[in-house]
């Protein structure tokens, strides 16, 4: 589902008597879902590609923009306004509403209430068919950690799950402290495809994220940024692979670090090729863990990113990873 210009979710009218095994939503964006086949689990693999702001829980958009315009009405909060042609004879005022300030609010309330009636829980169904989830760049951590809240039954039930976050557009409603106490309760995860550029603003948060990953995972396929070789955490990642404590059931593993960006971007950040120099370095650094993981038995295999085969706006791995 390509939900076109207007972005518009339209999940509400797939046909809950349609076998759904396969569903791809497309650049959908500040909807909340209605569909069976997403919140009772019902879909075996959900991909949610380039999407921004979608929710699992709580009013419509236009639910949430009406409320918010009779609250304003009785006087419990105040409009707010844009100035266009400030300082001309055409100059006017028109009224803004700030979805995502409206969805914060909701979330914030539902979370740090103590009136729990006000927010019925969502019923559990008494199967849970959704194994695989894919949520692909954008605010892909956000919204894994968001579906996390709304449908932990859901995201519990996944055997595979795969991230992909590169170009810093997370944490909008959630902190990156959520998505790190979540990935540990995957406990029964198999596979996990984790793509993550410098998005976090801490510069210990992904240096040491390794200690949080799902606990028996078969699978691991990590793609970094080339700066996490330097970082002073990284021997601890070279440590860990090295124990057979540490993730005892992995059998597979990819990884690479060759995302590299512009030092001075802003807001959604742009991925460079990196300097030769930078990417030896990280190849050098990762040669370090792969010989201990290779002395635990797990079988190295090439990071192959196939949305990047099939979308020009995903960087594809650089091919002097494998020189």
């Amino acid at each position: 589902m390509n939900t076109g210009f207007n972005e518009e979710l339209n999940d509400e009218k797939i046909p809950v008597h349609w076998p759904v095994k396969r569903l791809l939503i497309s650049s959908a964006c500040a909807e909340v879902f209605r569909s069976p086949s997403v919140l009772e689990g019902r879909v075996k693999h959900l991909i949610l590609l380039l999407t921004s702001g979608l929710r699992f829980e709580g009013p419509t958009t236009a639910d949430l923009c009406r409320a918010n315009k009779e609250a304003i009405a009785r006087g419990e909060t105040e409009a707010e306004y844009m100035t266009l042609h400030k300082g001309t004879p055409e100059e006017r005022k028109i009224e803004l509403t700030i979805v995502p300030k409206l969805v914060f609010n909701w979330l914030r309330n539902k979370y740090t209430t103590q009136d729990a009636s006000s927010y019925p829980a969502i019923p559990i169904p008494d199967q849970i068919g959704t194994e695989t989830l894919e949520v692909l760049e954008n605010d892909a951590i956000d919204t894994f950690t968001r579906m996390t809240l709304a449908l932990p039954h859901i995201v519990e039930n996944l055997k595979t799950l795969n991230l992909r976050s590169s170009s810093g557009l997370d944490f909008h409603f959630t902190s990156k402290e959520m998505f790190q106490e979540a990935l540990p309760q995957l406990t029964g995860l198999r596979t996990f495809v984790f793509t993550v550029g410098e998005v976090f603003n801490e510069d210990d948060y992904l240096p040491l994220l390794f200690q949080h990953f799902p606990p028996n995972l078969s699978t691991l396929r990590f793609r970094g940024p080339v700066s996490l070789s330097k970082s002073k955490h990284w021997n601890k990642w070279v440590g860990s692979f090295a124990d057979p404590k540490y993730l005892p059931n992995l059998r597979r593993l990819s990884f690479v670090l060759d995302l590299d960006y512009e030092k001075e971007s802003t807001g959604r950040k742009k991925v460079i090729r990196a300097q030769k120099e930078r990417l030896s370095e990280a190849k050098a650094a990762c040669k370090q863990l792969f010989d201990n993981v290779k002395k635990r038995g797990i079988a190295m295999e090439p990071f192959c990113d196939e949305w990047a085969e099939k979308y020009k706006a995903f960087e594809q791995v650089d091919e002097r990873c494998e020189q």
